[in-house]
């Protein structure tokens, strides 16, 4: 039987969501990740700063706050 792949993974470095290394809000996993964007969630503050980086080189980025994408819902 073949394992389920995981269906979020951080955008900037692909580390599975659910290791011990991602950073959840609140250091609770079922409170969902501690950084995403519209484009998808990201394990720690390091591929954060780096997503926003190369957001700004590339005059992309967002311009109101973007949804969860675990929940769906904004903040």
């Amino acid at each position: 039987m073949l394992a389920r792949p995981e269906k979020f993974a951080c955008i900037e470095c692909g580390l599975p969501f659910g290791t011990e290394e991602f950073a959840y809000h609140e250091g609770e996993i079922s409170h969902g990740p501690a950084y995403y964007t519209d484009r998808g969630v990201l394990c720690s503050a390091k591929c954060s700063l780096a997503h926003y980086e190369k957001r700004r080189t590339e005059g992309t980025l967002p311009t109101a706050p973007a949804r969860n994408p675990m929940t769906g819902y904004f903040g």
